[in-house]
């Protein structure tokens, strides 16, 4: 019998996905964020906009990126409308739509 950490095993911890499955069209990326950027940051920003979903700020290879996911399309164009221009920690930030990276081509 194989031993586990406590939590992993039977399907949990090792390969999950971090988050809920979300629609890209109820996601948005934001840029520019600040190195010093939590996800209660984005949030806050995020909450003016709508009620957030998830919210994630991408550390390694997406530092200084982000994500915002929202319940309703309304909320995703409010967010569009209005978080362009804003700032956390005093940076600017950038707003765009959500677009799922393209498949790596095979090696």
């Amino acid at each position: 019998m194989m031993w586990f950490p406590k939590g992993f095993g039977k399907g949990k911890g090792f390969g999950r996905r971090r988050g809920p499955r979300i629609e890209p069209e109820m996601k948005i990326w934001i840029g520019n964020l600040p190195e010093d950027a939590t996800w209660k940051d984005l949030q806050t920003l995020g909450n003016t906009a709508g009620a957030t979903r998830w919210v994630e700020v991408f550390r390694g290879k997406g530092k200084g990126t982000g994500m915002i996911a929202y319940k309703t399309a309304e909320e995703v164009a409010a967010a569009m409308q209005s978080l362009p221009g804003q700032t956390i920690n005093g940076q600017p930030i950038q707003v765009d739509a959500w677009q799922k990276a393209p498949p790596a081509p095979p090696a």
